[in-house]
């Protein structure tokens, strides 16, 4: 009992050995996404904040609708007035989507561009509706989700492969499906 003991001992260290490392490893990885923006800092320096988004970026923010793509993201950043940044992006490339009608993989092209309103303040009433606020004592700002859905909701509300570009086999499949429909309709 003694060793068994012992042991669990030993798997609890090694365990929080790996824990520790997992979290060093998270944190560290943190300040690697492009898209974590030091607001202050990009705002000093007024330049253009210029990265290539890819299958991983949409694949690591777990959502369903975009399931790869090469989109090229500018971002400028600016602090015109009191402690609201204006934040810029354009964002232009193609994405990967399943087509509505036989859900193959369909590329779409992406050209948009919106700005971000984010304060550097607490949450007050008479904010706009579309303000973002950045986190107390914390000038960084993950940009990862709203570019997504910037890209996302400027994608056709219907996504469909042109005429005879579908899944030969989906499309006849749908065809005859339809076809016994329209019977069971006539006899009804």
């Amino acid at each position: 009992m003694l060793n068994k003991t012992v042991y669990d001992v030993k798997n609890y260290r090694h365990s929080c050995t790996i824990l520790t490392e997992i979290t060093t490893f998270a944190v560290a990885m943190q300040s690697v996404n492009p898209l974590n923006i030091n607001l202050a800092q990009a705002a000093e320096a007024a330049k253009a904040i210029n990265v290539e988004l890819t299958d991983r970026f949409f694949a690591d923010l777990e959502q369903e609708e975009i399931s790869g793509g090469e989109v090229h993201v500018e971002i400028i950043v600016k602090r015109p007035i009191g402690d609201v940044y204006k934040v810029g992006i354009k964002a232009k490339g193609c994405v990967v989507v399943a087509c509505d009608r036989c859900l193959d993989p369909l590329t779409l092209d992406v050209d948009v561009e919106d700005i971000l309103k984010i304060k550097d303040a607490d949450f007050e009433e008479s904010d706009a509706v579309d303000m973002l606020y950045l986190e107390a004592s914390n000038s960084c700002y993950d940009l990862s989700w709203q570019v997504y859905e910037i890209i996302e909701t400027s994608l056709p509300m219907q996504r469909v492969h042109l005429d005879g570009e579908c899944n030969a086999e989906v499309t006849r499949y749908i065809i005859s499906n339809s076809e016994d429909i329209d019977e069971d309709e006539i006899t009804d």
